[in-house]
């Protein structure tokens, strides 16, 4: 014969569910309400860090335009026996952004949420740093692999240019475009060595600008006759 259970007993028990009930409505509320606030967060940022990936992009186009055209009249000079460029030459060419990249850079730092962004956007800069530097060089004293170092320097911008389009692009929630590969727009090129090596080894060569010298002056005391 079974026994009863006890009024009690049964109290108590469903008593214990209705508590525990609670506690997990408590819970699952408290973390639902930080799911929302860090989305809210989120969403807060993403609109100042795409306007920071766009103006960046368009500084990155708008310093590599100046880099060509300044390369293009390097190159006219040098054919024409030519050595230094006048200031008006210099007015034709589109202004340097190198300076707003520099400070778009920090800001890129600040707000994006891939590592893989702030790398390629650091290399970038680090980039166009090395080609002023190849540049002026080159203008100074031109060199038998100056065209051949030009050359590897755009390689490799593209490259970086073609990173950090695909990172900010997986940052902000785009993907790929339909159709198109996982790591569009980047490359997959086979290399020997890693891309941050083949630059690391260019930037090891670049010549450095020649520097001016000046004879050497001569005391005029011990350079006149003897009496």
């Amino acid at each position: 014969m079974s026994q009863a259970v006890s009024p009690l007993v049964l109290t108590l028990v469903a008593g214990g569910f209705t508590i525990f009930g609670v506690v997990l409505k408590i819970g699952y509320d408290g973390l639902a309400a930080r799911r929302a606030a860090k989305d809210t967060g989120l969403e807060r940022f993403a609109d100042e860090r795409r306007q920071v990936y766009e103006r960046f992009y368009d500084l990155v186009q708008r310093q590599l335009a100046a880099e060509k055209a300044l390369y293009a009249l390097m190159e006219a000079h040098h054919k024409e026996g030519k050595t230094k460029i006048s200031d008006d030459e210099k007015t034709r060419v589109p202004p340097s952004a190198l300076a707003e990249l520099i400070t778009t850079l920090d800001q890129v730092r600040r707000l994006a949420r891939l590592y893989s962004v702030i790398t390629a956007a650091e290399a970038i800069v680090q980039l166009f740093v090395d080609m002023t530097r190849a540049m002026r060089a080159a203008i100074d004293n031109s060199g038998p692999n100056d065209e051949i170092t030009w050359f590897l320097l755009q390689r490799f911008l593209e490259d970086r240019i073609s990173e950090f389009v695909h990172g900010y692009r997986e940052d902000l929630g785009l993907g790929s475009p339909k159709g198109a590969p996982k790591t569009w727009p980047v490359v997959q090129r086979k290399r020997t060595v890693s891309l941050t090596d083949s630059e690391a080894v260019v930037r090891a060569l670049l010549r450095p600008k020649p520097t001016t010298r000046t004879a050497p002056q001569t005391n005029q005391a011990d350079s006149s006759p003897e009496s």
